[in-house]
């Protein structure tokens, strides 16, 4: 997801789902509202769903651009360069 905090500063959140729980997050579809891109098959395409009680949802981008994922990764640089 590179550069992807400069496209949704100021214009939303991208929130993540803790990863390995899909089994839990199916229980909390209410509806499917749509789908797009099915040619990309169904785990890349987009779906719309009513949900409810979906969470805890972590925010992976703020929308003042702070990259969670970055700056693990930024993180974990600097303490790989401290153990080597």
């Amino acid at each position: 997801m590179k550069d992807i905090a400069s496209v949704l500063k100021d214009n939303c959140v991208y929130l993540a789902y803790t990863g390995g729980c899909a089994a839990l997050a199916v229980d909390m579809v209410r509806e499917v509202i749509g789908v797009h891109f099915q040619d990309l098959g169904m785990a890349e395409a987009v779906w719309v769903l009513k949900v409810g009680n979906f969470g805890p949802l972590i925010v992976g981008v703020d929308t003042k651009g702070k990259d969670l994922y970055a700056e693990v990764i930024k993180q974990a640089e600097e303490s790989l360069t401290k153990v080597s």
